[in-house]
């Protein structure tokens, strides 16, 4: 090792600043999944149908073709700049929902929410491609992906937040009285009449907002007072070699076969995934077997919570395997497309179960651990885009990966908008997501450019 290998500093800093931003992006995500969990009760409090529901988290997609481009040109700029932006469209956006709460004149809760979800999604794509590139300026070569994987992950876990706050708050509506299109849900009885207490839940879902957005005021505080673009020092090579300007970045990922390749194997094996995670209880409480809310979100809240726990190990043992990206990802996304395959022929009765015990059992496992597989690559897709597009900005690939992203999970959403459409269909998007994609990752050509720099300069 030289003495320039040697010289790099390690700060314990970068430790904090992930954490600032993991949570800043997971709560994000959570604010932008908030009623999912709650649909059967928000729906029956406020008149609303699964469109509405989806509306709401629709927005979060829409969001990035309009502003995609100037939060990759403000992450080339300042890393904080454009962190402390993100955290203050989710303070706002959180924040707006509670006005009509404040002031009950207002009224027109409804459009409040839809203009939260708009304003709180403008900080999306900082929120979801800002991870490489603080994982670059912060953490050494054998740190990366597992840095990559924890604000990544935890952008992932603000789902399982948002089904766990929902759970925990809102209490559950489950009625013949309160039956829709989705499937049954519970009843809350007034011990009085036996009438539904719309109050009691319209109460609940109230003091939810309160809770986004009085953490959502602490967040953002706390990296408006400290969240530095970078340490004094580079924490390696590569670190302190320029990258390529915003546009000159642009044009080399557009001309790149390679990163229009794994562009397509994270999109897709990424986004259609977490899509359905958001509407997985639309999914599960529409089967014939009959399944509570409760049941669907607990389930969601397992799974959000492995699949972070997963992708960090599966990320740490990458970290010791940094040229293996490519076979590490093909074989995580076919294991996971087996799991898939038998989950859809469970949720299309192919294979059935006498007990419902035994099939909840059966779904529990598969679906954890085909999640857990699945969103395993998804650290390793990021880091391997860098190592193939270098020296292009980090930044600028996390925007180019998630605009993608985005994209799709704008065109899944926008399926629920077709009329009469039903839900069956969302029994084939877990094993599509995963399969679909293998062809586009076999083709691209390895080249982990970024990772020869490193070893070059430090081997003299």
């Amino acid at each position: 090792m030289t003495s320039e290998t040697a010289a790099k500093t390690l700060y314990w800093q970068r430790w904090y600043i992930l954490l600032l931003f993991s949570l800043f992006t997971m709560w994000s995500c959570a604010i932008w999944n908030t009623f999912g969990p709650i649909a059967s009760s928000a729906e029956q409090v406020y008149g609303w149908t699964d469109g509405t529901i989806s509306q709401f988290t629709l927005w979060g997609v829409m969001d990035f073709p309009l502003f995609f481009l100037p939060s990759a040109y403000l992450l080339s700029k300042s890393l904080r700049y454009s962190v402390v932006a993100g955290t203050s469209c989710m303070f706002v956006g959180s924040v707006l929902r509670c006005l009509p709460l404040w002031f009950p004149s207002i009224g027109h809760f409804t459009i409040f929410c839809h203009l939260a979800a708009f304003i709180n999604a403008i900080g999306g794509p900082i929120a979801m491609s800002a991870p490489i590139q603080i994982s670059a300026a912060w953490f050494p070569p054998n740190e990366r992906t597992r840095a990559t994987s924890i604000s990544q992950m935890f952008n992932a876990l603000g789902v399982g937040v948002s089904y766990l706050l929902g759970t925990l708050i809102v209490s559950e509506v489950t009625s013949e009285d309160a039956k829709h299109s989705h499937g049954e849900v519970d009843k809350i009885i007034n011990e009085t009449n036996g009438a539904f207490n719309k109050e009691a839940v319209q109460s609940d879902i109230e003091i939810l907002m309160y809770v986004y957005a009085g953490v959502s005021t602490v967040i953002s505080l706390l990296i408006f007072l400290y969240f530095p673009s970078q340490p004094p020092s580079p924490p390696s090579n590569s670190a302190s070699e320029d990258r390529m300007g915003f546009m000159a970045g642009i044009k080399s990922l557009l001309c790149s076969k390679n990163a229009w390749l794994i562009m397509l194997t994270y999109s897709m094996s990424q986004g259609l995934v977490q899509m359905w995670q958001s509407s997985m209880v639309i999914n599960l409480t529409s089967m014939d077997i009959e399944v509570s809310e409760t049941w669907a979100s607990t389930l969601g809240i397992v799974i959000s919570f492995s699949a972070v726990a997963a992708s960090i190990i599966i990320a740490t043992f990458i970290d010791y395997f940094r040229k293996k990206m490519k076979l590490a990802i093909a074989i995580l996304l076919c294991l996971s497309g087996l799991i898939f395959i038998f989950c859809t022929l469970i949720t299309e009765g192919i294979i059935s179960f006498n007990h419902v015990s035994s099939f909840k059992i059966v779904m529990y496992v598969l679906l954890v651990t085909g999640v857990c597989l699945s969103c395993g690559c998804a650290p390793i897709a990021f880091e391997f885009c860098v190592e193939l597009c270098y020296p292009v900005a980090e930044g600028t690939i996390g925007i180019w990966l998630t605009v993608w992203f985005n994209i799709l999970s704008a065109l899944f959403f926008g399926v629920f908008q077709i009329p009469d459409i039903g839900t069956r269909w969302l029994n084939y998007v877990l094993p599509c997501s995963v399969l679909l994609p293998l062809p586009a990752l076999l083709m691209v050509k390895e080249d982990y450019k970024r990772s020869k720099l490193d070893d070059v300069l430090s081997v003299k």
